[in-house]
């Protein structure tokens, strides 16, 4: 009786071990099928870009006219960096999450390249928002 309950045991042992590897096989044969295309894992990041993201990496590129900017931690400084599509006044406004102004810039362009602005004093948690003339548009860089 005993040798029959240890071929038992191992018979089921080892139909045990081999229905256990049965669905790592299939799981992996899944996620080869299931990967999805670059442009999918593009329009996701995109996506996710627009959250909240606490640990955001410098710098942070927006688009002026285009709202307000993912919320970011200010300890102290923000710059701005853009290349101006047109002349004209470019506005920055820093508020904090109750949509209080904190701070705001101005900058006059009448010639193109690399433009910059600073504002200081700034901590806590903000958004941004930035105007070109007329609407253009373009992008601008925060470094903070």
């Amino acid at each position: 009786m005993k040798k029959y309950q240890k071929t038992a045991i191992a018979a089921l042992s080892s139909m045990a071990m081999l229905l256990a590897s049965v669905p790592a096989v299939f799981a992996d044969e899944a996620l080869t099928l299931m990967n999805p295309s670059s442009q999918e894992v593009q329009t996701q990041q995109q996506s996710q870009a627009q959250d909240i993201n606490i640990f955001a990496q410098n710098p942070i590129r927006e688009y002026f006219n285009g709202g307000y900017s993912t919320d970011i931690y200010l300890s102290g400084s923000v710059t701005f960096r853009f290349n101006p599509l047109t002349t004209g006044e470019y506005v920055f406004n820093v508020e904090d999450m109750s949509g209080t102004l904190k701070g705001s810039g101005r900058v006059m362009v009448s010639d193109f390249g690399t433009k910059s602005i600073t504002l200081e004093n700034l901590k806590g948690y903000h958004k941004i928002v930035a105007y070109s003339p007329n609407g253009y548009g373009g992008s601008y860089d925060i470094y903070y």
